[in-house]
């Protein structure tokens, strides 16, 4: 245990002089509970995000409890207000002081080596409801667990999208300089690079002045790829459609209702990645536990979004595992299962193996819409109708 609290220190806060400490006894539980932190963002400019997930997470634990009578799934939220360097922290705290089974990691950061590094040594199983590479593609991957679809697959389906409706070229792309913007980005070059085709230029822009740096150029463009979270991105698209200017906007994954009844008459023009099972106004749910969560979140949120239902899957998998090895786990036969596992939630068919950690059935991504008519929410993207590239 020692060793756990060095290695994690040094990746935290490098600089810092050696301390000796005491071995720590193991983690001790209620009988039968899995204790689990979530780390989340609840205040600041991405609270929507986490927000979302937390109330989705609060409809598990509810439903849980009201079905066998008490709390097998012990949840200990962490607000990180939008702190990327906070992530390091509150890993080692889960790990250290909450004496975790598993911790949910459900914010927008940088997934590289040093993070990596920090799973590995921490050796137990965090579960990321966002976007980000392949867990596998880093040493250690073994203990991170990817529910969201990974950059690569995202912008590959935006680009099919693109491709098949003919309007691919010329492309826009406006970035902000947040850790999802740049991976997707950079996911996006690649892909286009794959294809022969050059990497587009891109405008950087913020919150702030997203709308003046995007008008000139989206005047000449036949889509309009805007990375990073959808927020950003809302009144530009609004101004676009108000000046009659109308590239196909395709926006992130990171989209909230919130963001998305707000894009008002934008919403002819934008479409973003999500999935197909939280369309709940064009297709019917296919699941009994999946009809339940699309009418209990609604009644007490409104409509769902993907990032919301897959928090709610989060707690569903780590208990699913939990379940299959006694209740009680230790943080290595936890891994182990959830490594075995092909779980069906609300957003998707998990599926993972020893060679892969990301578990979104790609399947079930689709271009998603906003409806604004008679019933409002969710909806699958009209398909697109070929056509020629000019």
């Amino acid at each position: 245990m020692r060793g756990l609290v060095v290695a994690l220190t040094f990746l935290v806060a490098c600089n810092a002089p050696p301390t000796e400490i005491s071995p720590t006894p193991s983690p001790t539980h209620e009988p039968g509970t899995t204790a689990v932190t979530v780390l989340l963002d609840l205040s600041g400019t991405r609270a929507p995000s986490g927000v979302a997930q937390r109330n989705a997470m609060q409809l598990w634990l509810d439903q849980d409890q009201a079905r066998v009578g008490q709390r097998r799934v012990r949840a200990t939220f962490v607000d990180l207000a939008g702190s990327d360097a906070r992530v390091l922290i509150e890993l080692r705290r889960a790990v250290e002081e909450d004496r975790a089974d598993a911790v949910v990691i459900g914010v927008p950061f940088t997934y590289d080596e040093t993070f990596a590094r920090a799973v590995a040594v921490a050796r137990l199983p965090v579960l990321l409801t966002l976007p980000t590479p392949e867990p596998m593609s880093f040493a250690g991957g073994g203990w991170a667990f990817a529910l969201a679809p990974t950059y690569s697959r995202l912008v590959r389906t935006t680009v099919d999208d693109a491709t098949a409706r003919g309007v691919l070229l010329p492309i826009l792309l406006a970035s902000d300089e947040s850790p999802p913007a740049i991976a997707e980005r950079l996911a996006l070059a690649t892909e286009l690079q794959q294809r022969g085709l050059n990497a587009p230029t891109v405008v950087t822009v913020s919150a702030q002045d997203a709308s003046a740096r995007v008008r000139a150029g989206a005047s000449f463009a036949r889509s309009a790829f805007f990375t990073g979270p959808a927020a950003t991105y809302i009144e530009t698209t609004r101004s676009l459609a108000a000046a009659g200017i109308t590239p196909r906007v395709y926006l992130s994954y990171l989209m909230e209702a919130g963001d998305a009844l707000a894009l008002r008459e934008g919403a002819d023009l934008a479409i973003w990645p999500g999935s197909r099972n939280l369309a709940g106004i064009s297709t019917a749910p296919t699941t009994a536990e999946r009809a339940a969560f699309l009418q209990t979140f609604t009644a007490r949120h409104g409509a769902p979004s993907t990032l919301a239902a897959t928090a709610y899957d989060a707690l569903a998998l780590i208990d699913a595992a939990a379940a299959s090895v006694g209740g009680t786990p230790d943080r290595a036969r936890l891994r182990d299962r959830l490594e075995a596992t092909t779980f069906a939630g609300i957003t998707t068919r998990y599926t993972f193996t020893p060679a892969r950690h990301a578990g979104f059935d790609t399947v079930d991504l689709v271009l998603l819409r906003w409806s604004v008519g008679v019933r409002v929410g969710f909806a699958l993207a009209p398909e697109p109708a070929p056509k020629e590239e000019r």
